[in-house]
């Protein structure tokens, strides 16, 4: 029987924690794994296993004392349960859970990190001056380094220069069939029958991108009245995001929900789904809402957007000039990332507004990129991805 320990710091409200409720569900009986948190809460994505937690406070904001004494907490805690657990391997989610995965050792069990973001893209100060060093640094001495998408393992490759040997690319799985049987709306939310909703999904942060969209909508919104914005999801931008909306004469049309348990039940009654993500590992919310029937409209963000929608073409090539219609979805070029609030829209937003007003107005278009999208959901099922995580142990 194998024995795994799954590494992140919750389960709660994120890609990386849904992709791990995912695998963790669909898990074989046969397989007996642990799942060692940082913190529980009541907002957790429902799961398998036996969760661990290191009973840190529930924090919004982590500082940075917060942060250190988690991570010393975590590799202390890790080094005695590989000791003294006979996993097989140790399985991490996100940067600081990959860190304290390797320093904690490998001699027990295989070390094994999941990279979910194009570490590259990035222009924090943090990821600049704190992560990506340290990823150049303990990287390497992981048995397997894990992107979710082939874009997201040539940046690694090219920009962070990890041997290609120890790297490998696993999609992101998901549970096709519970997607299309949730229809459970929550009370918090209310949609008109006689309004058209274009719906965004992801933390309301800058690498997510809101603005632009909010821009965009808004020449949408002031020659269709009855076009709506969804925008679910939380974080620190929200402020920002809401301004934005009055600034641009939309806060009546623009819905912020704040964060969904499930957000499927509110994209089946949704038109269009619109993600203007600056860049991403691959974009979990995405084949969520094709799973949904929703055609897509994205960003051809690095990385995972071109690897969905056209996966047919070069998944390095992007797309800076004009609209796209790909095999499976719009694709748009990436917004500039720059916080606009007085300026007018740029070229990007302006072929953001094109490729929703056409989506709006075209029905068989709609009809067609609905059909593909759920067609190109079902590639993705998390059966597929379990078998791969499987072989690793080995």
């Amino acid at each position: 029987m194998k024995k795994i320990l799954f590494l992140i710091s919750s389960l709660r409200g994120g890609g990386a924690e849904r992709a791990l409720s995912n695998i963790t569900l669909a898990m074989p009986d046969d397989v007996e794994f642990d799942i060692l948190v940082n913190f529980t809460t009541d907002k957790d994505y429902p799961h398998k296993g036996n969760v661990i937690s290191l009973d840190l406070p529930k924090k919004d904001n982590f500082s940075l004392l917060y942060q250190i004494r988690a991570f010393l907490k975590r590799i202390a805690v890790l080094r005695k349960m590989k000791r003294n657990n006979n996993y097989d391997a140790c399985i991490s989610f996100m940067d600081s859970a990959n860190f304290a995965n390797i320093l904690s050792g490998k001699r027990c069990c295989k070390v094994i990190v999941s990279v979910r973001n194009t570490l590259s893209q990035s222009t924090s100060g943090k990821y600049k001056y704190i992560v990506n060093p340290f990823v150049r640094i303990l990287y390497p001495h992981a048995d397997k380094i894990i992107a979710l998408s082939k874009g997201t393992e040539w940046d690694l490759e090219k920009n962070f220069k990890l041997r290609k040997q120890k790297l490998g690319t696993i999609y992101n799985g998901y549970s096709i069939a519970a997607i299309k049987k949730s229809t459970e709306m929550e009370s918090s939310v209310w949609l008109d029958e006689d309004c058209f909703y274009f719906i965004t999904v992801g933390r309301l942060c800058r690498q997510k991108g809101q603005w632009h969209l909010i821009r965009a909508f808004s020449k949408v919104a002031s020659e269709f009245p009855e076009c709506r914005l969804i925008i679910c999801g939380q974080g620190a931008y929200e402020e920002m995001l809401r301004e934005t909306a009055v600034k641009f004469n939309v806060s009546d049309k623009v819905i912020f929900t704040g964060f969904i348990r499930n957000t499927f039940a509110v994209a089946k009654k949704c038109n269009v789904f619109v993600f203007p993500s600056l860049y991403e590992g691959f974009g979990n919310v995405m084949i969520e809402n094709m799973a949904c029937g929703l055609p897509v409209i994205a960003s051809d963000f690095r990385s995972g957007a071109r690897e969905i929608l056209a996966p047919d073409t070069d998944f390095r090539f992007e797309q800076t000039e004009r609209i796209e219609k790909a095999k499976y979805g719009v694709i748009v070029p990436v917004c500039s990332g720059k916080k606009l609030i007085d300026e007018p829209l740029e070229k990007e937003e302006k072929l953001l507004t094109e490729a929703m007003l056409e989506m709006y107005e075209n029905e068989e278009l709609r009809s067609y990129y609905s059909k593909a999208s759920v067609e190109r959901a079902e590639d993705f099922d998390v059966s597929k991805v379990v078998s791969q995580w499987l072989a690793l142990c080995e």
